[in-house]
Formats: structure tokens, sequence, C-alpha cells
């Protein structure tokens, strides 16, 4: 990359996949940790990771820089959760891949052409992206306004944001876009990620208590299916699995999650275990 990319005061940065992977991964582990507030992260998070792009890549990034590459990803995240459930599509939630036959996907791409790349093939950066957008937008439980932007600190948004080359939205995307938005005045951190899964902690492990089994068997795949998790240390991992065997019931119905609760489950267990790196 030549030097004089991504200095401050051009308008235009060029983002290698190399660049926008580290980014993401950066990003990724800030949520692991568990210290973004429900306003996205704040300028001290984004200062934080243009300083180790400017580092690794010789780059003169700026926050500003980095919160707009964010907003890129965060809208090819909302189409990648739109095209997973057009007609025919089948979910590889293991290697983040939608799969469609060759009818299906001849009838789709000959109207959405731009749409060709995102199927038959792992979608790179869908784990870290989905640590990092999943919980306000996969679940709509806990999340902002679905136009609102993660990643910056401004709370008005516009509403075209989503629906540039998105597709159609839900009822509830519909619903929230149409209201007014009313500015906030205060963020508080307990309404963030760690509160999210406060609130959905004990009926989550609940659940996973109650489908457990009285024997001992650990799956297989425990560990690969563990490790595959984006965003947290070797040695939270390694905690977290010790955990799991010497629980089999709960190893077998963690197992059994979807990705997205898989992920809730390693952080609320790391959130209450590791506070210290909070």
């Amino acid at each position: 990359m030549e030097p004089n990319k991504g200095k401050v005061g051009t308008n235009h940065v060029s983002w290698t996949s190399a660049m926008s992977s580290f980014m993401l991964s950066h990003l990724a582990n800030i949520v692991a940790s568990g210290t973004r507030t429900s306003s996205g992260f704040k300028q001290v998070h984004l200062k934080g990771c243009a300083r180790a792009l400017n580092k690794k890549f010789m780059t003169d990034l700026t926050s500003d820089q980095i919160s707009n590459h964010l907003k890129t990803w965060r809208k090819k995240f909302q189409k990648i959760n739109k095209l997973r459930e057009v007609s025919g599509a089948i979910w590889d939630e293991d290697n983040f891949i939608i799969s469609l036959d060759d009818n299906h996907y001849n009838d789709h791409v000959q109207v959405h052409k731009g749409d060709a790349e995102f199927f038959n093939k792992p979608l790179v950066n869908y784990g870290e992206m989905l640590t990092i957008f999943g919980s306000t937008i996969a679940t709509g439980k806990y999340t902002r306004d679905s136009s609102s932007v993660l990643g910056t600190d401004d709370v008005a948004t516009e509403i075209h944001d989503v629906n540039d080359g998105i597709g159609t939205m839900n009822h509830d995307e519909r619903s929230s876009a149409s209201k007014p938005k009313k500015a906030k005045t205060c963020v508080h951190d307990d309404e963030g990620l760690i509160g999210a899964f406060e609130r959905v902690g004990d009926k989550l492990a609940a659940a996973i208590a109650k489908a457990g089994t009285p024997d001992n068997d650990i799956p297989a795949d425990l560990f690969q299916n563990l490790n595959s998790i984006p965003g947290f240390e070797r040695i939270h991992i390694s905690h977290y699995y010790a955990y799991l065997v010497a629980n089999p019931h709960i190893a077998r119905a963690f197992n059994n999650l979807l990705f997205e609760n898989k992920l809730d489950m390693v952080a609320m267990y790391v959130t209450e275990k590791f506070p210290s790196s909070m």
C-alpha cells in the first residue's frame, strides 16, 4: 500500500482486505471484553483501532475513517442476513456460507447481480461482524434503532442508510424507521452488551441446564466448536472449556446452540470470571 493512502485530510481511503480484517478483529476483541457501550464504540476505541492499523500498515488513518468503514461493514452484515432468507437459501453456520442451488441462484442474480458475491462460498469476516453487530442487529430485542450505525458516538442517523443495498425491511425495522428519533442525553455502560448478557443470562443458562441429561458424555467436537468462536483470548477459551468438561450436561446443551447463543454464553462467562480484563 502506498504510504500516503489514508492520510489525514484525504476523503478516500484505499482499504485492503487485510486492513479491513485487522480492523474488524481489533473491534471484535473490544466487544468480547465487554467494554463497549450500547451506543457503539467510543472515540477511545476508534482512535485505538486507528493507531493499531497505522502501526501495522504504515498508514495515517483517523477515528472518523475507522467509523465510516465500520458503517460499510454494518451494511454488508445487514445485507447478508437478508440474503440468508431468500427463497431456497441454506445457511451453513459453521462455515458461514449461504448456499443456493443452480436454479435459485440463477433466478436471483439475474435480478440482483450484485448479490452473486455472497452465495456459495465462505463469507469473509462474518464471524467478526457477528461479534460486533450481532447483539444489536440480529436479536432485535436489545438493539438500537435499525437505522443507527454501530461504531459511532452520534445519536442522530439517517433512515436511508438502512435501505441502501439491503432490500425490504421486516415489520419491526419498518416500525422503528418510521418513528421520529429522540436524542439521547446520556449512555450507561450497563445498557450495553454486558447489560444485555445479564438480562438474558439467567433464562439462557436455565434453558441449557434443563436441556442437559445426567450422563457424562462430552461431544467429540466440543473444543473445535468452542475454539471457532472469534474475539476471545486463548486463556478464555481454555477456561470455559474446562468448565464445560466439568459440567457435561451444559457442554452438550452448549454444543447444540446456534452460533449467536454460543457467543453469548462464552461472553457471559468471560465477563464473570475475568472482570479485571474488562
